[in-house]
C-alpha cells in the first residue's frame, strides 16, 4: 500500500510539474502611474490570449522556454522585457510615439526583427479578400485565396521559397495564437484572416518555423 502511494504521489508531480508552466503575475502602468486597460500580452511573439484588467493587472502561464514578455497596448505600442522565471513583473510605458503606433482596432503581429534586435509590433497583412466563393475545406481555400503557397491533392502544404529541413516540408500551423498539429477541423466560413510567414518574421518561431508559418485568425 504505501508503495502504491508513493507511486501515485511521483505520478501526480509529474502531472504537475511536466508541462513547466509558470504563473506570472503583473501590472502595466503609464508614465503618471495610471493603470493601462487591455494590453495584451505576448510570450515572444504569441499572443496568450490574456490583457489587462481596468486596473492594470494580468496573470498568465508561461510555457517552458519562453525568453521574452511582450506587452502592446493601442494607445502606446509595444512593451518587451526579458523573462527570468520571475513570479511578478511591471511595465511602465512612457510617451507614446506617434511615428510607429499602429491604427487602433487593427490586427498587429509581434515578430522579432533581426536588423534592429529587438521585437517590434507590426500591422498584419492578411489574405482576407470580398469574394463570396464558396469553399469545401481549409486546403481549398488555402489553395483558392493564399498567394506563394502550394496545396498539393493530398492537403500538404508547401511555402513557396523555404527551404525544407530534415525533408519535412510543411510550415508550423499557428491558429488564434496557438500552435497547431493540423488545420483540418478549421471551417472555411469561420476564417478572418491566412497569413504566411517566412524568413525573417518566421524565425520568431524558432526552429518549428524554418519551414515557414502559417497563421490562421478565425471569427469568434
Amino acid at each position: 500500500m504505501k508503495i502504491s502511494k508513493m507511486l501515485l504521489t511521483i505520478c501526480l508531480s509529474f502531472v504537475l510539474f511536466g508541462y513547466g508552466q509558470n504563473k506570472l503575475t503583473g501590472k502595466v502602468v503609464d508614465f503618471n502611474n495610471k493603470p493601462v486597460a487591455k494590453a495584451k500580452i505576448y510570450l515572444d511573439s504569441i499572443y496568450s490570449k490574456v490583457a489587462t484588467n481596468k486596473d492594470g493587472n494580468f496573470e498568465v502561464l508561461i510555457p517552458t522556454k519562453v525568453s521574452t514578455i511582450n506587452v502592446y497596448s493601442d494607445e502606446y505600442g509595444l512593451l518587451s522585457s526579458k523573462y527570468n522565471n520571475e513570479d511578478k513583473m511591471s511595465f511602465v510605458f512612457l510617451e507614446p510615439d506617434k511615428s510607429k503606433k499602429i491604427k487602433k482596432g487593427s490586427d498587429v503581429s509581434i515578430a522579432y526583427s533581426k536588423s534592429e534586435d529587438k521585437y517590434v509590433a507590426k500591422s498584419q497583412s492578411t489574405s482576407t479578400s470580398t469574394d463570396k466563393r464558396t469553399y469545401n475545406t481549409i486546403y481549398d481555400m488555402i489553395r483558392g485565396k493564399v498567394a506563394g503557397v502550394s496545396v498539393s491533392r493530398d492537403n500538404k502544404i508547401t511555402i513557396q521559397g523555404v527551404s525544407s529541413i530534415n525533408f519535412v516540408s510543411e510550415p508550423l500551423f499557428v491558429v488564434d495564437g496557438m500552435i497547431v498539429s493540423n488545420i483540418d477541423y478549421i471551417i472555411p466560413n469561420n476564417v478572418k484572416s491566412i497569413r504566411v510567414l517566412k524568413g525573417a518574421e518566421a524565425s520568431a518561431y524558432g526552429s518549428q518555423g524554418s519551414n515557414g508559418v502559417i497563421v490562421i485568425t478565425t471569427i469568434k
